[in-house]
């Protein structure tokens, strides 16, 4: 049975900084990234990938900065998922 909805977001290291979110070019380009997915209800990481080179310290902050990202995009997906029901079911209703 599916007990969340699994997110991902990806941080990486561009210009010497942290960041979240890498478009195309900073991803090609920059100094490292990593691809994060997770099952919000439990905090569990299903999947940690980094390509490049970070610091320990860096490393750290990327994945917390990764794991804040999911929680915004988890939090958007089930106001939408949670909308468009209530849509539905108001034309079944009606």
């Amino acid at each position: 049975p599916m007990r969340d909805i699994p997110v991902a977001c990806s941080a990486g290291k561009v210009d010497g900084q942290v960041v979240l979110d890498l478009c195309k070019e900073e991803d090609n380009y920059g100094e490292a990234d990593m691809p994060v997915a997770i099952a919000p209800r439990k905090k569990e990481i299903l999947l940690l990938q980094m390509d490049g080179h970070l610091t320990p310290q860096e490393f750290d902050e990327a994945l917390e900065l990764a794991i804040k990202g999911c929680e915004i995009v988890s939090k958007l997906q089930k106001e939408a998922l949670l909308e468009k029901y209530i849509k539905e079911v108001g034309r079944e209703n009606e």
